[in-house]
């Protein structure tokens, strides 16, 4: 793939930085409001009857509703950004970010509807983890391809960064907005209004979208007629097909671990209310990702200097060993509410999602 050249960064390709950072922001911040007001949206969608641990899950499973959308949004709009253009497919991807976060935000709770409250709220996870397969897919390439060669490491962490910066603004407006209101009113309406506060950064995505030229790497494959009929089919064909079975495992597994972590971190923090309260662990939280920030950030840095394989390599000992004593340190900070040592636990969780940095 032909790349803009070495040199000073380009305004089309700050724009198209900045385009992304928001993109991955946004898709972090709507899956980050899930994780942090499980607690208020179990009362809201789920069955009332049943225990806490189940309650619990059936929340989290909305969670892992939007993750395998993923998939599909990644091969349709990924498909179509390599016939018609990445960049007025990203700006139907973000688009339909807003559309579903303002549906979320007019949702029967359980109360109004029963089980049919929860089924449109899954029905709208769906939709939303499609639209975001496809600013993943698409946001990234486009952005590397206006990238220069010697620097795409330092610029993919930088977007990359934008999902823990979505975190940690989710995390801190989430303990403001729960500081504010009372646990009761934040399940009556202030739900609502944490879902709305996703629709305002869309427009600047929008904005700044519709701003910039069509990728470099496109225009090129377009003027040469070199554009395949049917993009998604030669990702089976070789000499694709070994490159696309690596990326896929190698990223199904960067999935599963944050998952695996992050998808349970607010239940442990909290241990059905023996842990730390809502706001306590809304901060600890915001802590967390903000290290996981600074960490995509150098880890990008640092994989234009020594590369990427040696990287990941490093990350897959370091997540070796430190996979099952991250849960351990986790849960006794919660058991004794140890704000110290709930720091060390998440900057450990932070330091699992390291490889993030280094995939473009």
């Amino acid at each position: 793939m032909e790349t803009v050249k070495k040199g000073r960064l380009k305004k089309a390709t700050k724009l198209a930085m900045a385009s992304q950072f928001l993109g991955f922001m946004l898709d972090a911040y709507d899956m980050a409001l899930v994780l942090v007001m499980a607690p208020i949206l179990v009362q809201v969608f789920a069955p009332p009857k049943g225990g806490g641990a189940w309650q619990y899950i059936t929340i989290v499973l909305t969670y892992s509703i939007t993750m395998a959308a993923r998939p599909f949004g990644s091969a349709f709009f990924g498909h179509y950004a390599d016939k018609i253009g990445r960049r007025l497919l990203l700006v139907i991807t973000i688009g339909g970010v807003g559309v579903m976060s303002f549906f979320s935000a007019l949702l029967p709770t359980y109360h109004q509807l029963g089980g049919g409250s929860y089924i449109l709220f899954a029905l709208i996870r769906f939709i939303m983890g499609c639209f975001f397969g496809g600013e993943y897919a698409v946001g990234h390439t486009f952005a590397i391809e206006h990238s220069p060669q010697n620097q795409r490491g330092a610029i993919g962490g930088f977007i990359q960064s934008g999902f823990p910066a979505g975190y940690v603004i989710a995390s801190l407006l989430f303990a403001l907005v729960s500081y504010i209101f009372s646990p009761e009113e934040m399940i009556r309406f202030g739900w609502r209004i944490m879902f709305l506060t996703g629709v305002l950064p869309v427009f600047l995505a929008i904005y700044i979208r519709k701003m910039l030229p069509e990728s470099p790497e496109f225009e090129r494959a377009k003027t040469h007629q070199e554009l395949e009929k049917v993009p998604f089919f030669s990702l089976f064909k070789p000499p694709a097909l070994w490159s696309f079975l690596q990326v896929f495992f190698f990223m199904t597994g960067l999935f599963l671990t944050d998952y695996s972590v992050y998808g349970f971190l607010p239940n442990i923090l909290t241990l059905e209310g023996r842990g730390f309260d809502a706001t306590t662990y809304s901060l600890i939280y915001g802590f967390a990702l903000f290290m996981a920030f600074l960490g995509y950030n150098f880890y990008g840095w640092l994989s234009d200097k020594v590369g990427r394989r040696t990287l990941t390599l490093f990350y897959c000992i370091f997540l070796v060993i430190f996979a099952i004593p991250v849960y351990y340190v986790l849960y006794n900070a919660a058991l004794t509410r140890n704000i110290s040592l709930a720091l060390i636990g998440t900057t450990m969780a932070a330091m699992l999602k390291l490889a993030w940095g280094v995939i473009p």
